[in-house]
């Protein structure tokens, strides 16, 4: 297996793909509410970072195990991966428990020190299997209307290029070693496109050989697009009134909903050729 992964179209519902959770599953189960989600037909893909910060990492990380979720991984699950060895033996030291607080793990921190052997054993065993079983990209449907889901970055303008340089890793390989290669590091911690984005340049340039490709990974008021790349990571986890969740509905024009937590619900619609229309609604 390896860290790419295709989805077929979803020909009898439809796919909705997610912002960060970081541990926000009351958030997510709410916004699926509204958006009258189907379990048995609808799809949810993540874009990563499905843990730390919020309040129910564990159980937002257990969503994998549902046949309606799937998730590409982020920085957040690889790092929790880098200290696997350390975590599993529990020989964390001092430098490596103070960058997993710094990154929002305390609730993993906090099941380190209290719970006994075995129970310590079953829980991290059941997050490294869960987290490796993530790909780092995921392609929803096949031709001209496919899309891309990424955590941060490309390194690669070209999608099938990025696509083939990641069949050539096995998945077990990368999941078991310390340390990202290079040519795939900015999939997982890039901002570099982000950074282009926040300056206002490249707003045209597009990644060929697929329709959109949906980022989260850095934090924006609202969703921002620069030719058929979408971030659409709002802040899920902060607790100011203009952070929220963002939701995909994929479709040919995209509908792009934001659910701040002051209420208001904010719906954009993009295409490829026309700029994005969008309405607001304050929820009661």
């Amino acid at each position: 297996m390896t860290l790419f992964k295709q989805l077929l179209i979803n020909s009898g519902g439809r796919d909705f793909v997610v912002g960060d959770l970081h541990g926000n599953i009351n958030r997510l189960e709410k916004v699926l509410e509204y958006h009258q989600f189907k379990p048995d037909r609808d799809r949810v893909i993540a874009v990563g970072d499905l843990i730390d910060r919020g309040t129910d990492s564990m159980n937002t990380l257990r969503l994998l195990s549902e046949p309606w979720f799937f998730s590409v991984a982020g920085n957040h699950e690889r790092l929790l991966s880098q200290y696997r060895q350390g975590l599993t033996q529990r020989q964390l030291d001092a430098a490596a428990r103070k960058r997993l607080e710094q990154s929002g793990a305390q609730w993993l921190l906090d099941a380190y020190d209290s719970l006994n052997d075995d129970k310590w054993a079953d829980l991290i065993t059941e997050i490294m299997n869960l987290i490796g079983q993530m790909p780092l990209m995921i392609q929803i449907g096949n031709g001209v209307n496919a899309v891309g889901v990424v955590h941060a970055e490309l390194p690669d303008w070209d999608w099938n290029r990025n696509v083939a340089r990641l069949e050539r890793i096995k998945k077990v390989k990368f999941w078991d070693q310390p340390r990202d290669d290079p040519s795939i590091e900015p999939i997982l911690w890039g901002r570099t496109q982000f950074q282009s984005l926040m300056r206002g340049e490249h707003r045209d340039r597009v990644i060929s050989g697929i329709a959109w490709v949906i980022y989260g990974h850095s934090i924006l008021n609202t969703p921002r697009r620069a030719g058929n790349r979408l971030w659409i990571d709002t802040g899920a986890y902060e607790n100011q009134p203009d952070r929220g969740l963002s939701i995909v509905e994929v479709a040919p024009t995209l509908t792009v909903t934001t659910h701040f937590r002051d209420l208001r619900i904010r719906t954009e619609r993009f295409n490829l050729n026309l700029q994005p229309r969008f309405h607001s609604v304050l929820m009661s």
